[in-house]
């Protein structure tokens, strides 16, 4: 297999690590032995592993590239190698393709979601600026006005990744970048400061997540025949309703049960049993 041969350069698998660096000191008909080149506490301890979980790796480990596809080994190895140098410089995005991967920072990175970075990534190409989410809601934009036709951005990833807040961002550059008027400014406004509202409905904490969603949704930015926005709807599915009866230790219930105990009427709480927030977490 290229890249497999003796004393190559390769990343081998690792139980905490996921992948380590090493070279390849012995292939067997089944089994490649590697020197993985950080040992700690001076232990030597070789990696055998199958072919198929060894994978070649670059010439030059500590470059980082903005599109994976740039890599010259593209593998599971090379690519998480190069997620991890970008994050460890706070540049959390990176394509595949047209294909956006993030990678969670759990802070705030200042100026990434800047009134002047929408303004940046208006109407600029795919890849001709860093990668960020702004670029993909810019394309699927200016795809719907060259083509005419309904465009589609899928949100995906575990719980903790990031799914709602990149919604929130493209919702946001999506009914703030392009050209709105008096009339739909209050629409697009709307729009936005709605969101979290419908998400207590449907959001609560979990042991991995303070916000997490538990339900899918499909939102719907609607543009008239100059582009502005001029309505939207969102759709929910697949509620995770058990989690209104009873929920798992250290897991709390929707974001509104807890809303409704702090904010409902005195005579609404009492005829409910409600009581104060602190009394059901």
């Amino acid at each position: 297999m290229p890249g497999l041969e003796e004393q190559a350069i390769v990343w081998a698998p690792h139980q905490t690590d996921g992948y380590q660096l090493g070279k390849v000191t012995d292939i067997g008909t089944n089994t490649i032995t590697v020197d993985p080149f950080e040992m700690p506490g001076g232990i030597y301890c070789p990696i055998t592993a199958s072919y198929s979980e060894v994978f070649p790796a670059e010439e030059d480990n500590s470059k980082d590239v903005d599109d994976n596809c740039a890599l010259m080994y593209l593998n599971e190895g090379t690519l998480l190698n190069n997620l991890r140098l970008r994050y460890c410089r706070d540049q959390i995005y990176t394509y595949v393709a047209n294909i956006l991967i993030a990678v969670n920072p759990y802070f705030d990175i200042e100026g990434a979601y800047a009134p002047d970075m929408i303004e940046k990534y208006q109407g600029r190409s795919l890849g001709t600026l860093p990668p960020h989410i702004f670029a993909i809601a810019d394309k699927a934009f200016r795809d719907m006005r060259v083509f005419r036709q309904s465009q589609s951005i899928l949100v995906s990833g575990e719980s903790g990744a990031g799914k709602t807040e990149t919604t929130k961002h493209i919702i946001r550059y999506l009914t703030n970048s392009h050209g709105s008027s008096s009339t739909t400014g209050s629409i697009e406004q709307r729009i936005v400061e709605s969101n979290p509202l419908l998400e207590s409905f449907g959001n609560a904490k979990t042991c991995r997540n303070n916000n997490s969603s538990r339900f899918g949704k499909f939102i719907e930015v609607h543009y008239n025949k100059k582009f502005q926005v001029e309505g939207g709807h969102i759709s929910h599915y697949l509620l995770e309703k058990s989690r209104i009866c009873i929920q798992a230790k250290d897991e709390r219930n929707y974001h509104v049960f807890y809303r409704l105990c702090a904010g409902a009427p005195k005579d609404l709480q009492k005829k409910l049993k409600l009581t104060s927030p602190d009394s059901f977490t």
